[in-house]
């Protein structure tokens, strides 16, 4: 009886770590910056709480509405956490379409006010 009633214990914890580790809705959180440097170009994407979204490409910048699904879409593909290292960030950023990264600046501000800080730069040979 000792050992299924730790086997059912065990089981009902297992989805609440597993949810630790997923990135939080940007609706939870305070704030999320995100600065890619390409061999093309400079793209920054950036939310602000409760409702403040900016995205910049190629010298224009894009407020509001107008910049809401890109910084939803990048938000989602780095699936940030407090334990997400600063080179699978980067990965996450090339597999999506960030093609020619060299350098990648990451802030996030969890809903508990902790402010994290990812910085990669490309090795050079």
């Amino acid at each position: 009886m000792k050992i299924s009633l730790t086997f059912f214990v065990v089981m009902l914890s297992l989805p609440l770590s597993v949810q630790m580790a997923e990135a939080q809705a940007l609706s939870e959180i305070f704030l999320f910056k995100a600065t890619a440097e390409t061999e093309d170009g400079v793209y920054h994407w950036e939310y602000n709480s409760p409702n403040d979204f900016e995205y910049h490409m190629e010298g224009r910048a894009f407020h509001g509405e107008e910049a809401k699904d890109k910084v939803e879409s990048v938000y989602q593909t780095a699936n940030l956490n407090k334990d997400v290292t600063d080179k699978e960030l980067a990965e996450a950023f090339k597999n999506s379409g960030c093609e020619g990264l060299t350098r990648l600046d990451v802030r996030w501000q969890d809903e508990n006010g902790d402010l994290y800080t990812w910085l990669w730069q490309e090795e050079k040979e």
